[in-house]
């Protein structure tokens, strides 16, 4: 009886507002026609869908307090109660009582080990000590770096943050294009740009996209705007908790790629200098001189197995040795060890962390074991890893100034430059790159193993013939698994556990299957392995899997066929490696970084502005053909201006001088980088024994 005097009630205060709209039609048809000519000025890529949109949901109407309101068959619901406007603020001002927002908190650690670190410290204990004496903000502050709107309200929530706050970078996730739609209806989209134009402020819609595509659009986004504002983001929630929820978790499971991963000033020079060094007995990981449209290739017909160290490779073991004819297998870093303690030799081997342990690990291992399996690795890898090779391919390693460099300059030949395979979703860890490769090369049947991506138990975090255990099973204490733990879904069902890093490394491996899949139709990716569940990549028990047996001649066929189309040599007469007039580039770059960080501020808006001025210096670079002059600064500025917002948004009435004294550090750091640009092979690891007394290979 109750529910049947609700829906009456809603039926009731339905007809009537729809009586509202038709006698409010002139209003409210001026508004759309100067609103949807407000997009079409501005905004003209949702001019293009708005224009001639048919909302799907039609249960429009309009209460008596003048807002639009919206009626769901589905759920037998609307958007909001009969006072919209009261609804509205209501969220507002929970939302200034409590707002959420994105942090993270960069712990500089007390050894410095390069000079990012050095200064990264110095900013560290400054940001400390100017918290400590001053008051935090707990309510939504007036000025904002930026905020996410997880669904629009048909943009009365919008208008009612603008009346209070300013805000430099405003991004909208709306799935539902037609809440976008009846915006046009609601409110005044001239008054909007207006205010975004005079506060030097931008805007950024994400409409109908789904949620992973939003995160990777807004990750885009977010990096040409600063990423140094992504730690420091409020977080809105729109009409109803349970409509975005999902994409709220979404974005919270992958915040760790916004705010992790920004590299540094020194770790650019380390992959410039260590490109130099290697000896001429590399070869280059190249595309096909004829472009070979992905799907079935017969030279390529045999499956893929990529093995990581996780604990599920024990389980897994047999199944590769039974199959290890069968396939190409592709080891992933420390595995390589594991392996040869089971007596398995893989046919390539994939590496991709640029320090000297990398070296370390495999000096264990005999040369007879290593003859005959190819490298796989990026251009910033140690040169010392090459000798242990018969053949190497090297890939470019994305946003890498080493990178752009070989791309633009004479460090690789004209003809070759354009067929120069780019590693994309190749980091963080060795997985990544195996896969990447797999893809690139076009294979169309990949079977995870081992590739965890965490664990179900602390204490076993790999497999158990690693070297991170010693012979008597005993944790060598080479990784902490302990800090910092996150609980994911798990391949198999259940929970696993997993870190920020292993946690970025199955979401870039997600996006590379995702990439696959849309390019090759006939791409196919199981996980085996008994770790956390990756999208896209298949569950399947070892046991379940029917691999057809291959005779060797068939294996060598294939791996002679990669070798011959995805490498090349390069003649020596591009073995001189000088840098040449990228070192005058930077020096110009850097002393026009230096006069903007010499700027005049005395609020978060004009702080924002120096900080969006460099930003933009920087990735301007882009434009100009000198993308490593980005990509050697951006990583330590980003750094940088985290610590100066990490202080300046965080407290009431920021003190401006000790700001400026920030600024003042990373200057010194600035007037540091050309020198050290000049002498790049110096930088090359020669640190040793760094992991020699925990790593038991």
């Amino acid at each position: 009886m109750f529910e049947q005097a609700v829906i009456e009630s809603i039926l009731q205060r339905i007809e009537e507002g729809r009586q509202r709209l038709i006698d409010n039609d002139d209003i409210l048809s001026a508004r759309y026609t100067n609103n949807i000519n407000v997009l079409k000025e501005h905004f003209a890529d949702i001019y293009e869908v708005m224009n001639g949109y048919q909302p799907t949901n039609k249960n429009i109407f309009l209460e008596a307090d003048g807002a639009l309101n919206l009626f769901d068959a589905t759920t037998g619901s609307t958007v909001f109660s009969a006072t919209p406007f009261k609804d509205i603020e209501q969220r507002y001002q929970e939302f200034c009582k409590r707002p959420g927002r994105t942090m993270v908190n960069i712990d500089a650690g007390q050894d410095a080990n390069s000079r990012h670190e050095f200064y990264l410290q110095k900013l560290n204990k400054l940001r400390n000590d100017f918290k400590a004496t001053a008051d935090p903000i707990v309510e939504a502050p007036e000025q904002m770096g930026a905020i996410v709107l997880f669904g629009f309200d048909f943009g009365y929530q919008l208008t009612r943050i603008l009346d209070n706050h300013f805000i430099k970078h405003i991004y909208i996730y709306e799935e539902q294009l037609d809440f976008f739609y009846y915006s046009l209806f609601a409110i005044d989209w001239q008054w909007v740009v207006e205010e975004m134009i005079a506060r030097n402020a931008s805007l950024h819609f994400f409409l109908g996209v789904e949620q992973t595509d939003f995160i990777v659009k807004y990750t885009s986004t977010v990096r040409n705007n600063g990423l140094y504002l992504a730690p420091h983001t409020y977080l809105y929630m729109g009409y109803s908790p349970e409509n975005i929820k999902q994409v709220l978790h979404e974005f919270q499971n992958q915040y760790g790629k916004q705010v992790l991963g920004w590299g540094f000033f020194d770790d650019g020079v380390i992959g410039i200098g260590q490109y130099l060094a290697r000896k001429n007995t590399t070869y280059l990981a190249v595309k096909p001189e004829k472009d070979v449209k992905p799907g079935f290739n017969p030279k390529l017909d045999m499956p893929v197995m990529i093995l990581g160290n996780g604990p599920s490779l024990d389980d897994n073991i047999d199944f590769v040795r039974a199959h290890q004819g069968d396939a190409i297998i592709i080891s992933c870093g420390t595995t390589i060890n594991t392996l040869a303690k089971y007596g398995i030799k893989p046919d390539f081997h994939a590496d991709v962390e640029r320090m000297r342990q990398t070296v370390e690990k495999l000096q264990p291992l005999s040369r007879e074991f290593l003859s005959g399996i190819t490298a796989l690795t990026v251009n910033v890898m140690h040169p010392d890893f090459y000798e242990f090779f018969d053949k190497s391919l090297i890939g470019l390693k994305p946003s890498e100034p080493i990178s752009s460099i070989m791309r633009s300059k004479s460090l690789v030949s004209e003809a070759h430059r354009s067929r120069l395979m780019d590693m994309h979703y190749s980091a963080p860890i060795v997985a990544n790159l195996g896969l990447s490769y797999a893809t690139q090369f076009g294979f169309s049947e990949v079977f995870l193993i081992g590739v965890d991506c965490g664990f179900k138990a602390p204490d076993q975090h790999h497999s158990k013939l690693s070297g991170y255990y010693n012979k008597e099973g005993e944790d060598s204490g080479l990784m902490t698994s302990t800090q910092s733990l996150l609980e994911r879904e798990a391949n198999f069902g259940g929970k696993a556990f997993t870190t920020y890093m292993m946690d970025s490394s199955r979401l870039q491996l997600e996006y590379l299957i995702r990439y696959t899949q849309r390019s090759n139709k006939l791409f196919q990716c199981y996980n085996v392995s008994d770790g956390i569940k990756i999208s896209g990549a298949q569950p399947i028990k070892s046991e379940d899997i029917l691999i057809m047996p291959k005779d060797q001649a068939k294996k060598r066929e294939t791996i002679d066929y990669v070798l011959e189309n995805f490498s090349v040599k390069e003649p020596d007469s591009f073995a001189e490696r000088e840098l040449g007039e990228i070192e005058q580039e930077f020096e110009a770059f850097i002393e026009k970084a230096i006069e903007l960080l010499d700027c005049d501020f005395d609020d978060l808006e004009t702080l924002l502005l120096c900080l969006s001025k460099i930003n933009n210096h920087a990735t301007f670079q882009y434009s100009l053909g000198r993308a490593y002059c980005c990509e050697l600064f951006y990583g330590s500025f980003i750094y940088f201006a985290n610590e100066v917002l990490d202080y300046a948004c965080s407290r009431k009435n920021f003190d401006v001088d000790n700001v400026k004294q920030m600024f003042a550090v990373f200057t010194s750091f600035a007037q540091e980088m050309p020198a050290m640009l000049s002498k790049t092979k110096d930088f090359v690891d020669k640190r040793e024994n760094i992991i020699s007394d925990r790593y038991h290979g």
